[in-house]
């Protein structure tokens, strides 16, 4: 199936080219004040890549320093080169490699589309590489873009006979470098955080290729540090932990705070002394449930191994839901409360047979007792 909805049996065989490479109309090429006055690429009218890194490290650098959050997303064609094999073996009527460029036809057509719907002030939507898109733009907030992102994502998937999956940051005036003389500084800038999201999305398509999971992800990185130091971000660079039954792709940083190794996540941090629990599937497939908590208003992990690389470590987050305090008596819950203790860590039998002691004591004293007991066993558990 072609970009147009007519299959290739319908075209001439003397036409090849007819149903790969649909004709654009210039007006629509995708962008909003940046890049204006660029080539479209020839196969999937997005801006075609040489203009878009040349005009868009002096945007970049204009809109950071009047304030502006900016998005920047890689897309990739997961499995682009086994649909081509696939579909010369069994369809030669439609080439193998011009099953390719039917496929990032529909890629620029669908891409722009959404790029136009978008409430963007400024963007574009260029191509990278062979199978690749870029999608850069000054947004509201980083939660906005990922659902718009994810919107994408899912329109590709309905249209393409493969996935697309996608890596993003989002960078604010506090990652400008410090220097900043001259303009050759925009570029290198730039390159940095194109190479950043791209080793993010291999990343994590190398991991999940390694654990057979499905594609279409998108991922989350920050910009690469400065120093040493780990300042407050802007929150509007920050997503929400997972809530519910959703998963987050993340690309953690590592960080030294004090003593304790520990791995930003690029999420705002959970509020309260307890943190929020997370389940956090490492690259070696290990899974694990850990507290999340919030430094300089970023959520943070520790991490025993950190590796101080400046890649930073994939991960794939998990919301654990916490049990129901629903039905725990009061007087337990004060205890509960000013122990410091998490009624949760209990496993749901113990909790049974806790309550069950408790509402069942014949007089105050042999209650107090009983709520004292089940506090200081509590207490006394190993914690995960």
């Amino acid at each position: 199936m072609e970009p147009t909805g007519k299959s290739c049996e319908e075209h001439a065989t003397d036409a090849p080219l007819a149903c790969s490479v649909p004709l654009f109309d210039p007006a629509r090429l995708p962008l909003k004040s940046w890049c204006y006055g660029s080539r479209e690429d020839a196969v999937t009218g997005l801006v075609a890549f040489p203009d878009f890194h040349s005009h868009i490290p002096r945007a970049l650098a204009a809109a950071l320093a009047a304030g502006h959050l900016v998005a920047l997303a890689i897309g990739d064609v997961d499995g682009l080169k086994d649909h081509v094999e696939k579909t010369n073996a069994t369809d030669p009527d439609c080439y193998g490699h011009l099953a390719g460029n039917k496929v990032m036809a529909c890629l620029g057509a669908t891409t722009r589309t959404w790029f136009h719907q978008q409430s963007f002030t400024a963007g574009c939507a260029a191509t990278f590489g062979g199978d690749e898109v870029i999608i850069a733009a000054a947004v509201d907030d980083a939660p906005s873009f990922h659902r718009a992102l994810a919107a994408l994502r899912d329109r590709l998937a309905a249209e393409l006979p493969v996935r697309v999956s996608f890596a993003m940051t989002f960078a604010c005036g506090e990652d400008l470098p410090e220097g900043r003389d001259g303009s050759a500084w925009k570029h290198a800038f730039t390159d940095g955080l194109l190479s950043t999201v791209d080793r993010c999305l291999f990343t994590h398509k190398a991991a999940r290729r390694a654990s057979s999971g499905e594609g279409g992800i998108i991922a989350v990185t920050q910009p690469p540090p400065h120093g040493l130091a780990t300042p407050a971000r802007d929150p509007r660079a920050l997503l929400s932990l997972p809530t519910g039954s959703d998963t987050l792709h993340v690309h953690a940083r590592p960080a030294r705070i004090g003593k304790r190794d520990m791995l930003l996540l690029p999420c705002t941090g959970p509020a309260g002394l307890r943190g929020k629990r997370l389940r956090v599937t490492y690259p070696t497939g290990t899974a694990r449930t850990v507290a999340a908590i919030a430094l300089h208003g970023q959520a943070a992990i520790p991490h025993t191994a950190v590796h101080h690389d400046g890649i930073g470590v994939p991960l794939t987050l998990h919301s654990v839901r916490d049990r129901s305090t629903r039905g725990v008596p009061g007087d337990l819950a004060a205890a509960l409360e000013r122990a410091g203790l998490d009624w949760a860590v209990l496993p749901t039998h113990e909790q049974a047979q806790a309550l069950h002691l408790i509402t069942e004591s014949s007089t105050p004293e042999i209650r107090t007792a009983r709520i004292t007991a089940v506090v200081d066993g509590l207490s006394t558990r190993p914690r995960s």
